[in-house]
């Protein structure tokens, strides 16, 4: 005959795998949503990182046109018929980057001075990720 003892013993046997295997399930999705999480907040950096190096791109491509017009008069608002310059960046940084730069002509001030809008447009390839940055800058002739 079985004793009392014996009976109660199976029925938490029973419930104590059920408890088991839901705590098992409950942490593993708790684990699963941390590493997606993790996954997002990996790619929202890389991506901020890119972006600021698109946005450096686009500085640098401005400021070499800007640099060009005020020391050299050359660059893209000198010529005929203000074709963009292309500059490909080498080195550590801005090596996936181009820039793009277009000079164009909005008018004259009151004082007969030139002044032109430049637009510079960088991309940068990341492996399969193309970001883009554009940058507008006015500048007006010296004389």
């Amino acid at each position: 005959m079985m004793s009392l003892s014996q009976t109660r013993l199976s029925h938490h046997n029973g419930s104590a795998l059920i408890l088991t295997v839901f705590v098992i399930v409950i942490v593993g999705f708790l684990a699963l949503m941390a590493t997606k999480n993790q996954q997002k907040m990996s790619t929202h950096i890389v991506t901020s990182i890119m972006g600021t190096r698109t946005n450096m791109a686009a500085q640098s491509g401005s400021q070499i046109e800007i640099s060009r017009f005020y020391m050299d008069k050359s660059g893209s608002c000198f010529t005929t018929d203000n074709p963009a310059s292309i500059y490909t960046f080498k080195g550590e940084g801005l090596s996936q980057c181009t820039a793009e730069v277009k000079c164009t002509p909005i008018g004259k001030l009151d004082s007969g001075r030139e002044v032109y809008n430049l637009t510079s447009t960088a991309t940068c390839k990341f492996g399969t990720t193309t970001l883009q940055r554009i940058i507008e800058v006015g500048i007006r002739s010296d004389d």
